[in-house]
């Protein structure tokens, strides 16, 4: 799934999901590209867990019926990934926050790499993050 536009969007694409019966169950690894007009970003070894998804997919419909407020997610791993769409006036309109973070190992360091920001974006967006987060707990 992907939103936004071709200078600014977030791309998410489900790669793994730990089946039921296991430990973790339902929680994915997902692919997540970023791009803010010139600076961009990816890492495919971001996991989310199942119980943050299905809150997330609650506050996206409340922030579908009221259009005011926000759902917010973040990885498993601290400060690894977060998104967050929101409303930014009393009209209605959406912004999406977004960070991304990985570490770059060079020599005996490992540097962390991170992008962070957001962009404006059409409320019909929500109902596509409504969908696709559908798909990630199904």
């Amino acid at each position: 799934m992907k939103i936004g536009t071709e200078e600014e969007f977030v791309e998410l694409t489900e790669l793994d999901r730990n089946p039921s019966g296991t430990p973790c169950a339902g929680d994915i690894k997902i692919d997540v590209s970023v791009k803010l007009q010139e600076f961009g970003g990816r890492y495919s070894e971001v996991w989310l867990e199942f119980s943050a998804m299905k809150c997330f997919l609650t506050q996206l419909e409340a922030l579908k019926e009221y259009r005011q407020g926000s759902s917010k997610i973040s990885s498993m791993s601290p400060e690894e990934f977060s998104f967050e769409i929101r409303s930014s006036d009393k009209l209605g309109h959406m912004e999406i926050e977004v960070s991304l973070q990985r570490y770059q190992y060079s020599g005996p360091k490992n540097w962390p790499t991170r992008i962070f920001g957001g962009f404006e974006i059409d409320p019909q967006a929500i109902e596509q993050l409504i969908s696709c987060f559908r798909q990630f707990t199904n």
